[in-house]
């Protein structure tokens, strides 16, 4: 399954939470549901009464609770407990891992287009404008305050460290409470704060990889090797390969993204369907062919073979790079 499939899923999942948990009150969700009458019931006793004759008989006093002492005297009970679990922080973005506390998120690098902390700066940065905040960047981070949890009123450090072993940068992010805030209520704002800011940034992610797909792909024809290469990598051709191929007669049988191969059989398409494609028609024999794709880094290669898994001939694969390689900057082909 599409890993960027998996991710939307978890987000919508994790709003959906969201959405539910805002349908109630947040002291009554914090609350066990059931009354605290019984922290006014008192232990009522009165003394045995032996028979005359009768001896007492003898007591255990295992069970017996002790009196409150210093340093219980002041726990909290009764409405003042909260019953909630910690909240935690999760790794909703593809490439990143809960730190080992797990108070924080290792960002590993991607892409090589910027440093992965300057690209992080500026998704903080972004994300901060986005939820009206106050914020302000320091020599260890940002400082902010919890606008985009629906706390205003409360202050967060965050703290970026790049690892150039794990090619990766965490992000750490701690409430700067008083004494007075409980620590598991300054545990559940610092992970509420961290999942927010995935959230967004998964957006902004995902924008870009939207805008990314729909521009052109430059595809040529490698003779000497027998392949077609394709200037985007493994990911992004395998998208647009698998998109264009039924616009171009091709009916996808069997197809394996971890494998890289794609079964197809082509039918080809009238004269008048490929006028209004406008790209040179593919004269190809209808039958059955293998379509395999490899990793070459930031580039792929498109060989092609028919059914007995035996390369085409040179003219075959020149004709299939002409129609694949207009069809390729094609962004309007891919709705």
């Amino acid at each position: 399954m599409d890993k960027s499939l998996n991710t939307q899923k978890m987000i919508m999942g994790v709003l959906a939470l969201s959405v539910l948990a805002g349908c109630s009150n947040p002291e009554t969700r914090a609350q066990a549901n059931r009354g605290f009458e019984y922290q006014d019931a008192t232990l009522r006793t009165t003394p045995l009464l032996i028979p005359a004759g009768l001896e007492a008989p003898r007591f255990n006093n295992e069970f017996v609770i002790p009196p409150a002492t210093s340093t219980n005297a002041n726990a909290v009970v009764g409405k003042e407990v909260d019953v909630r679990p910690p909240t935690q922080v999760l790794p909703l973005i593809r490439g990143t891992e809960v730190l080992d506390n797990g108070s924080g998120l290792w960002f590993y690098q991607q892409r090589l287009e910027q440093p992965l902390e300057q690209e992080l700066n500026q998704a903080l940065s972004d994300f901060f404008s986005e939820q009206k905040a106050q914020y302000s960047q320091t020599e260890q981070g940002w400082q902010s305050d919890g606008q985009a949890i629906g706390s205003p009123e409360q202050e967060f450090s965050w703290k970026l460290a790049p690892n150039s072993v794990r090619r990766a940068v965490s992000v750490e992010v701690m409430m700067n409470n008083d004494d007075a805030t409980l620590a598991q209520n300054a545990q559940r704002a610092e992970a509420a704060m961290l999942n927010a800011f995935s959230l967004s940034y998964q957006r902004t992610l995902t924008q870009q990889q939207n805008l990314l797909d729909s521009s052109p792909i430059k595809l040529t024809l490698d003779s000497a090797q027998g392949r077609l290469l394709v200037a985007q990598g493994y990911d992004r051709s395998w998208k647009r390969l698998i998109t264009v191929l039924p616009k171009l007669g091709f009916d996808l049988t069997n197809r394996q993204q971890a494998l890289g191969y794609v079964d197809v059989e082509f039918d080809g398409l009238s004269n008048s369907q490929w006028r209004d494609l406008a790209i040179t028609k593919l004269d190809i024999p209808e039958q059955k062919y293998r379509i395999q794709l490899g990793d070459l880094g930031e580039q792929s290669s498109i060989t092609l073979s028919d059914k007995d898994k035996t390369p085409v001939s040179a003219e075959l694969l020149s004709k299939v790079a002409t129609t694949f390689a207009e069809a390729f900057q094609r962004p309007d082909l891919l709705r």
